[in-house]
């Protein structure tokens, strides 16, 4: 039997993008299959913005609900453009001029508004179906950690909106969330500085939970790759102040695709169901992650939408090399697949 994952990788607001490309997927299954993105999966993995659509589908909601998340929440979770803001001020008050650009209390609210059941915040411990595994990085042990719902160790009572904002508290953006669970209390940052893309997390927990490498198929979503060139006579001379910005931008963008190219490779050769990896480069300039602007969130779905209807990816099957076909008859041939 197939073990179907979906991994959902990190971006901020430019996940609206990838709610709006799991729309086109779920739309895929209802025709194909007759099921829902819950009874579809067997597991859903998230890191950052992805960890808030995992959350999302395991508490019950459909992709059309994620997207006007979307739509409607992000500017409660990134209020301003301008580190110069006045909204600002009680930040610097408080940590001085290198704190966060944003308070974490707007990505609180939104996190626990919507990962509830019956008004009742979700347990991690509480998710039967699908599985779900989001990725933080814990600074006081300098590792990542993967929080699985199949596990009783000391998170298991933990509400999981509490790490999905551990999994999304961003460096630069927001400050470090203190988890606490039993006796224990740990800082945690956004997952995305160890696996911005969870597709291997995923495979690696599928394998623990007993699954062989050839029963495992995967639809791995993006949030839009950044298309900035750097110049050796722009950075030469950079200093901590010219990296601290871009380079956690560089760290998500070539994570995400190394985890990408060594997917590709490992599924594409061990008879594994199949592999698809829905990512596209990003169209303009202003590609930031917390560019939450009503006119921003539109120009990033009307990016995915041309993605959807025009571009192509690499659909990689058993034993071959990836096959580049257009986006809709590669979703489609992936899930009458699996």
């Amino acid at each position: 039997m197939t073990f179907k994952i979906l991994s959902l990788d990190g971006g901020g607001v430019r996940g609206v993008m990838a709610a709006r490309i799991l729309q086109k997927v779920e739309q895929q299954i209802q025709e194909s299959k007759g099921k829902s993105l819950q009874e579809y999966f067997d597991l859903i993995a998230g890191t950052s913005t992805g960890s808030l659509i995992a959350g999302a589908v395991v508490s019950g909601m459909d992709s059309n609900q994620v997207l006007n998340l979307y739509k409607n929440e992000t500017l409660e979770i990134f209020p301003y453009q301008t580190r110069w803001s006045r909204k600002r001020l009680p930040l610097i008050a408080k940590y001085g001029l290198s704190a966060p650009k944003f308070s974490n209390q707007g990505l609180i609210n939104v996190m626990q508004k919507y990962l509830v059941k019956n008004q009742v915040p979700i347990k991690i411990k509480d998710v039967v179906k699908p599985n779900i595994l989001i990725v933080a990085y814990n600074m006081y042990k300098d590792d990542p950690s993967f929080f699985v719902n199949q596990d009783s160790k000391w998170y298991s009572d933990i509400p999981l909106w509490e790490i999905c904002v551990s999994s999304a508290s961003a460096p630069t953006y927001f400050p470090p969330y203190e988890l606490k669970g039993q006796d224990k209390s740990y800082p945690y940052i956004d997952g995305g500085v160890a696996a911005n893309n969870p597709t291997l997390a995923a495979v690696g927990y599928a394998i623990k939970l007993g699954h062989k490498l050839e029963e495992i198929s995967i639809i791995s979503i993006g949030t839009g790759e950044t298309t900035n060139a750097y110049t050796f006579e722009k950075i030469v001379g950079w200093g901590l102040s010219e990296w601290a910005i871009p380079l956690f931008s560089l760290t998500l963008n070539g994570q995400a695709g190394a985890d990408n190219l060594v997917a590709e490779q490992i599924l594409g050769i061990s008879n594994a169901k199949g592999y698809l990896r829905l990512q596209f480069q990003l169209t303009g300039t202003n590609n930031a992650i917390d560019d939450a602007r009503p006119e921003n969130i539109q120009r990033l779905i009307q990016d995915s939408e041309s993605f959807l209807n025009q571009g192509k990816v690499n659909y990689t099957e058993i034993y071959n090399q990836p096959n580049q076909m257009l986006v809709k008859e590669a979703i489609a041939k992936f899930i009458d697949n699996n």
